[in-house]
């Protein structure tokens, strides 16, 4: 097997015991270098890239052991030394990681992302294994299609820091409230407040 290949899913461990996961090879548009894009197995799950040349570069430890170094790490990445993972490893600390309450290699279907929703477990659950943006968007998509206020209400608040003022502004046209003018904050808090009340008169009319 070609070393200098990682292949697609297979696991990293950092000196510090942190776990890192190759998510594939790329290549670099403009001088069409190989790229290893591989992602944090532990919150906040950032996603990064290195050469594969720098990521590959091989350097042996004081126990005998292969260390690939990775270059300088920058601010806020991992560490430079990563040590890879044999498959019998996995059993114990990666194919069972929970970091943030999903494991590492559990699909988040759609029902799983709405339940998340509902009762307010998107911060611990999903965050890190989905960008930002396709949470918010997915979980404006499952506000609308939401039966009920109750639902609404929920899923409103567990994407409350997803939000931006342009969210702000299409949950508003759907939901057919005028918002007025004033900081995310503020917008977010009437939208909030209109959800209560329509909530309070849903339930009030179905007694």
């Amino acid at each position: 097997m070609d070393r200098n290949i990682p292949l697609p899913g297979t696991f990293y461990r950092h000196p510090d015991g942190n776990i890192c996961q190759i998510i594939c090879i790329a290549k670099n548009y403009a001088d069409k270098d190989k790229e290893v894009v591989y992602q944090e197995m532990f919150p906040p799950f950032d996603i990064w890239t290195k050469t594969l040349k720098s990521f590959m570069e091989e350097t042996v430890g004081t126990d005998g052991s292969i260390k690939y170094k990775s270059g300088q790490a920058e601010a806020g990445s991992i560490p430079a030394q990563a040590v890879k993972i044999s498959e019998g490893e996995l059993t114990a600390d990666t194919s069972s990681y929970t970091g943030n309450g999903i494991t590492v290699n559990e699909e988040i279907t759609d029902s799983m992302f709405r339940e998340c929703l509902l009762n307010g477990t998107v911060d611990t659950r999903i965050a890190g294994k989905m960008p930002d943006a396709d949470i918010a968007e997915k979980g404006f998509m499952e506000l609308l299609d939401a039966n009920n206020y109750h639902d609404k209400y929920h899923i409103f608040t567990s994407m409350k820091k997803y939000l931006n003022k342009h969210l702000l502004n299409n949950i508003a046209v759907a939901l057919d409230i005028v918002l007025e003018d004033g900081d995310e904050e503020e917008q977010y808090d009437s939208i909030l407040h209109c959800l209560q009340t329509f909530e309070h008169y849903e339930t009030s009319r179905l007694r």
